[in-house]
């Protein structure tokens, strides 16, 4: 009973922030207004903004995709070869990329603002993507499950005829994929929830504007924002729903 209590405790603490939301949502409205609510923000947006609710879906979409995929995408590779390649002081290469960590965007927006603009990246999504994915988390953790990976299936490999690129192809992308869906899980959401850095680098241009930028527009505690904090909910939880058992394996897997 206690383990229960303190189980359904916890599920309470979690949603009742959502089920508040839910609340002040349809709080004295019929289900066609809810609808009409929803409908008209998808296609119409805020009005004086100029770009509809499905535009800022789809924006937000392309950047957490985008810094996910570039991440992972960057990631392996880069552990790979810290990993199994003889490379000069891979020490120090590792803590040079680790650092990148400890400065996420918001510490240091002012000069990846400049050098952004310099590349002429300003109101584009690959600016608003490439500061965000440097970062080395990916590399931190794909790092530590390749040092559990088995040295012998490797030199296996290699006395087969099997090259660096091969090795990578069908051996190791393989079996990091359950580590890879939940570092793309957490990657996902990262790139979902960014709010400043969006915010710098659309400066004149409201196409790519992003839910959570539409919520500060409308407002948190109105209408139109409580609707586009629900949408914003959406993606995420599908996301994590759709991968949690490669992220209980991603979790597990250096256990077995």
């Amino acid at each position: 009973m206690a383990d229960h209590l303190i189980l359904c405790c916890g599920v309470a603490f979690m949603c009742g922030p959502v089920a508040y939301l839910l609340w002040q949502l349809v709080a004295g409205l019929s289900i066609a207004q809810i609808g009409q609510t929803f409908l008209d923000l998808w296609r119409d947006g805020l009005g004086s903004v100029g770009i509809s609710g499905a535009a800022m879906m789809a924006n937000s979409l392309v950047l957490a995709f985008g810094v996910a995929v570039v991440k992972l995408c960057h990631a392996l590779p880069a552990a790979y070869a810290l990993v199994w390649f003889r490379l000069p002081a891979p020490g120090l290469i590792y803590g040079a990329i680790l650092i990148a960590m400890f400065f996420p965007v918001e510490t240091r927006v002012l000069p990846t603002f400049l050098v952004t603009a310099k590349l002429g990246l300003l109101n584009s999504y690959t600016g608003m993507i490439l500061p965000v994915a440097a970062s080395g988390l990916g590399v931190l953790v794909f790092t530590q499950f390749m040092k559990q990976l088995p040295p012998a299936l490797i030199e296996a490999a290699r006395l087969d005829g099997a090259g660096p690129l091969r090795i990578l192809w069908d051996i190791v992308i393989p079996m990091s994929a359950p580590m890879a869906a939940s570092l793309f899980t957490v990657l996902f959401v990262l790139g979902w929830n960014q709010y400043l850095w969006p915010l710098m680098v659309a400066t004149t241009s409201v196409e790519h504007d992003t839910l959570v930028r539409g919520i500060s527009y409308a407002g948190a505690g109105s209408r139109a924002g409580l609707a586009l904090a629900l949408l914003a909910m959406l993606p995420p939880v599908l996301v994590l729903i759709c991968a949690q058992r490669w992220m209980l394996r991603g979790l597990t897997v250096g256990i077995h």
